[in-house]
Order: structure tokens, then sequence, then C-alpha cells
């Protein structure tokens, strides 16, 4: 029977077998035009194990990956591709490979801190609350020159002059609540004493409370140590990916990005609070990418398997499967692990 362009694949070819990657560090990593990292390592060495010739169609989704398995447009995919009951659908994942799951990434600690509240400081609110204080000061000023300015010399020097006067003795009331003589036996003076001095510390109050409280919520708001935290947050994430799929899930929303390298910059910039992704590739991106401004807190969650992807019912899963444990049992997989993944 005659195959057809689109299910031309190595089964009909031979040893030429074409495997659909996307860029994801640390898993795939493209510079200068070559690939390289530990799923490209992995491959590499499998595709020796079994003589095989490697052909690379680079795509930018894993959608765009299992498309092109199941369309015959490649043999294999392999980068970060979590084996999910949906995506078994579509096409054969071969044994797991890379145990993973979720973390998320933030601003470093002391870093987020300021960051979030200089953000959240309530600008236009203090703005009004410090105009309406100057207004208040402003009528009492000359409240008190009408009062003084027939018994007090200094406020008899014109009305700017005696405003001025004022002024200073206004801020004088609210800081001591006293204003000059003592034994003035004024009534209407005394009582415009001590009701400068109430409106005064009732603005003060006020201004004090709405500082204190909106950094008391601006603290409670950026804080995420895991993902009980993330509600209510701004939170970034790649559609498509498990991390995405999860946040649906937990009716949380994310800002769509078009990588885990692009929602790295997003909290870099502060733009947004948090990304949620694969946990390997977060720990990477802050280590990598980070410069001691990023961090990754909370433990994985949402545990995931990554697998190599093939056609449906396609030979290449047991074979690859075979030398998939070869390497286990030899050692091969571990020196590569440590290669990519090794704290030292």
């Amino acid at each position: 029977m005659a195959i057809s362009p689109v299910a031309w694949t190595a089964e009909a070819q031979g040893s030429v077998v074409r495997v659909a990657v996307k860029p994801i560090e640390p898993f795939v990593i493209k510079q200068g035009g070559e690939l390289g990292g530990f799923s490209i390592d992995l491959w590499n060495t499998l595709a020796q194990s079994l003589k095989l010739e490697t052909a690379w169609v680079e795509v930018a989704t894993v959608d765009a990956q299992l498309q092109a398995v199941k369309n015959g447009q490649a043999d294999a995919a392999i980068a970060a591709i979590t084996i999910t009951q949906e995506r078994d659908r579509l096409v054969d994942f071969t044994h797991p490979y890379f145990d993973s799951g979720l973390r998320i990434l933030v601003r470093a600690e002391g870093d987020s801190h300021m960051h979030a509240m200089v953000d959240a400081f309530p600008w236009s609110t203090i703005g009004m609350l410090l105009g309406a204080f100057l207004g208040v000061m402003f009528v009492a000023a000359n409240i008190l020159w009408i009062v003084e300015r027939r018994t007090n010399e200094p406020f008899r020097k014109g009305y700017l002059k005696g405003v001025g006067e004022g002024l200073w003795g206004v801020a004088l009331i609210v800081a001591t609540g006293e204003h000059g003589d003592r034994d003035a036996s004024r009534a209407v003076k005394r009582l415009v004493v001590f009701l400068m001095w109430l409106l005064g510390v009732v603005l003060i109050a006020q201004l004090t409370a709405t500082i204190s409280s909106t950094q008391t919520v601006a603290r409670m708001n950026a804080t995420i140590h895991g993902p009980n935290d993330l509600a209510g947050k701004r939170v970034a994430s790649v559609h498509g990916t498990a991390a995405a799929a999860y946040l649906g899930e937990q009716g949380l929303k994310y800002l769509d990005v078009a990588s885990a390298e692009a929602g790295c910059d997003l909290v870099l910039a502060g733009e947004v609070q948090a990304l949620v992704f694969d946990a390997p590739t977060v720990e990477y991106l802050a280590a990598k990418r980070g410069k001691g401004l990023l961090q990754v807190v909370g433990p994985i969650f949402a545990a995931q398997k990554y697998g190599i992807a093939v056609r449906d019912g396609s030979p290449l899963r047991k074979r690859i499967n075979d030398a998939l444990l070869r390497m286990y049992e030899d050692g091969r997989y571990e020196a590569l692990y440590a290669k990519w993944f090794s704290q030292g």
C-alpha cells in the first residue's frame, strides 16, 4: 500500500526520525542555531543507542508538537511534555523520563515587599487627605488671625504676615494642644484653640490609619508562599500547559504569556506577582536569569511526569522504552540528570 507524504514516518523511511521540539529551558535550549538541553541530550543518547538519525522539527508550542506527531509531520516529540489523559487521546507516550510538578516564581522577598508597598501606596487618597489638611490649616489660620489681631502684636502686621503667624500658631496647637498664654481668660480663644487641636488630631489620625491599613493589606496581598496564596494575585502562565490547566481548575485567573521566559520577565518587571509553571523550568529561570531578584516559593504541587510523544501504534514507542530502561540501569540517565540539575 502506498504511503502518503503525511504518513511518511520513521518506520517507512528507515533510520531518520523527525522529532518535534520547542524551546523551553533547561530541556530544550536554542543557542546560535544549535539545540541543547536535558531533553535534547536524552534524545541524542537514545538515538545513538537505537542507531537512529535525527531531523529536528522546531515548533512554538506543546500543542503544535502533539499535532505534528498526530498528523504525521513528525515521528516523535520531546521537550517538557506533561503526560495527561487528554493528550494521551491524541498520541502515545513512552515511559516517563522526568518527574516534575508545578512551582511558583516570585520576586525575591525583600525586593517584592518593597515593590508591593510602593505599588499599593494610596497616593491619591493621601493626596486628598493632605489637601484637606492644608485647607483646614489655612481656614484655621484665618480664624486665629481674626481672634488674635487686636490683642497679639505679631498678628497686627497685615493680612499675609498675620495669616503666616496663624499657620505657625495652628501647627503649634495641633502639635502641643496649646497656643500662647495659658492664663488667657477669653472663653472664645480657649474654645478656638481646643477645636483646632481636636480637628488636627482627627485629621492626623485619619492619615495615619489610612497609611497603616493600606500597608497592612499590601503586606498580606504581596505574600505568596504556595498555591493557596494565589487567589486575588496577578499571576502569569502559559496557555495550553499543565500549569494553565491547574489554574483553570482552581478558578484562578491568569495572564496568558507566550513562554515561561516571558512570564519571568513580567515578574522581574513587577507587572505580575507570580509565574506558575513547571518546577524545573522556574527553578532554572530563578537560578540563571533571576540575578538574585527572583525566588521559587512553596513546595512542588500538581505532580507531573514528562514523556516522549509518538504516533498511536508506533513501533518507536517500544524501542524507545527499551533504550530508556537501559539508560536507567547502566547509570547514563543519572549522569545526564546530574549534568543539568546538580546543585554543585
